[in-house]
């Protein structure tokens, strides 16, 4: 029966993982996202690995020999529990490839959306790790957030990316 399966790969290495299993006639799940970073220069984007130094592969255990895996390139090997092969859950995959775009084919993550007064916390630059109270939406990816900084409550404008549903 065929399964989904974890492969673990070297660091930086799931692109040539995914290009040597393929060839192998494996059938491979390597989703990617792009991602916003900020440089000396300003905002910049790059494609990344949704799950870095991972990538799902789907096999029949019982037909196929899963053996090869640990000696592809830029593999390690199945991830394992108790010495078997980890299987994810069919509906898992279908969730990930459901988010990807017909176009480019990378998954796109949608931000939670907040309702004002609910609490989050930032998990992003300077102010990481500070609880605040939700207030709204300030443009397209920015939101307003009111902050107790120095026993005072201030309101503050941060980009959306930045912060997290709080506890």
């Amino acid at each position: 029966m065929q399964a989904w399966f974890v492969v673990a790969t070297k660091p930086r290495s799931e692109a040539v993982a995914h290009e040597h299993l393929t060839r192998q006639g494996y059938v491979c799940l390597l989703p990617r996202v792009r991602r916003a970073f900020r440089t000396v220069g300003g905002m910049r984007e790059r494609i990344e690995c949704l799950f870095p130094s991972y990538l799902f592969l789907s096999a029949d255990p019982e037909h196929e020999s899963l053996a090869p895996v640990r000696s592809t390139r830029g593999a390690i090997g199945l991830v394992r529990f108790g010495g078997q092969p980890a299987q994810v859950p069919a509906e898992v995959i279908e969730r990930i490839r459901a988010r990807e775009d017909t176009e480019d084919g990378l998954v796109r993550l949608v931000a939670p959306e907040f309702v004002p007064g609910s609490r989050v916390c930032i998990n992003e630059g300077p102010m990481s790790g500070i609880d605040g109270i939700f207030l709204g939406a300030s443009g397209v990816d920015r939101v307003r957030l009111l902050l107790d900084l120095l026993g005072n409550m201030r309101e503050v404008v941060l980009p959306r990316q930045q912060i997290a549903v709080g506890i």
